[in-house]
C-alpha cells in the first residue's frame, strides 16, 4: 500500500517539475509577466477608471515581450540542427506579431474602444495557444 502512494507521489512530481523548470527560465519569467498583465487588462478592460492602469500594464507586457524575444525557447534543444534556424526565426516572428498586437491593444485602450480591446485580447489569446503548441516544450 505504501509503495502505491510513493509511486503516485513520484508520478505527480515528475509531471510538475518540467512545468516548473520551464517557468523558471528567463524566457518563462518574461512570458509569465506578459500573461499576468494581459489577464489583468482583460479583467478590467470595461472599467473606465482603470484606463491608465490598463495602458501601463500593456506597456509592461510590451517590455516583457521585447525581453522575451532575446531568448530562445527551451524546445530549441529538441530541434534538429538543420531546422533550428527556421524554428528560431518563426519564434522571433511570433514575438514581433505579439508586439504589434500589444501596440494595437494600447491604441484601442487609449481611444476608449473597449469592444476593440476585447477583440484584440481574444486574438492575442488565440495566438498564444498556437505559439505555445509550436514553441513551448512539452
Amino acid at each position: 500500500m505504501k509503495l502505491k502512494h510513493l509511486l503516485t507521489l513520484l508520478a505527480a512530481f515528475a509531471i510538475t517539475v518540467p512545468a516548473i523548470a520551464e517557468e523558471d527560465t528567463p524566457l518563462g519569467k518574461e512570458m509569465e509577466k506578459i500573461s499576468k498583465n494581459l489577464k489583468a487588462v482583460n479583467r478590467d478592460v470595461a472599467d473606465a477608471s482603470k484606463k491608465a492602469d490598463n495602458i501601463k500594464k500593456v506597456a509592461e507586457a510590451k517590455e516583457s515581450c521585447a525581453a522575451a524575444s532575446k531568448f530562445d525557447p527551451a524546445k530549441t534543444k529538441e530541434i534538429s540542427a538543420g531546422e533550428k534556424a527556421k524554428f528560431i526565426e518563426g519564434y522571433k516572428a511570433s514575438m514581433v506579431e505579439l508586439g504589434k498586437g500589444l501596440d494595437s491593444l494600447k491604441a484601442a485602450l487609449e481611444a476608449g474602444k473597449t469592444d476593440d480591446a476585447k477583440a484584440i485580447i481574444e486574438k492575442l489569446n488565440a495566438s498564444k495557444k498556437e505559439a505555445h503548441k509550436k514553441y513551448k516544450a512539452d
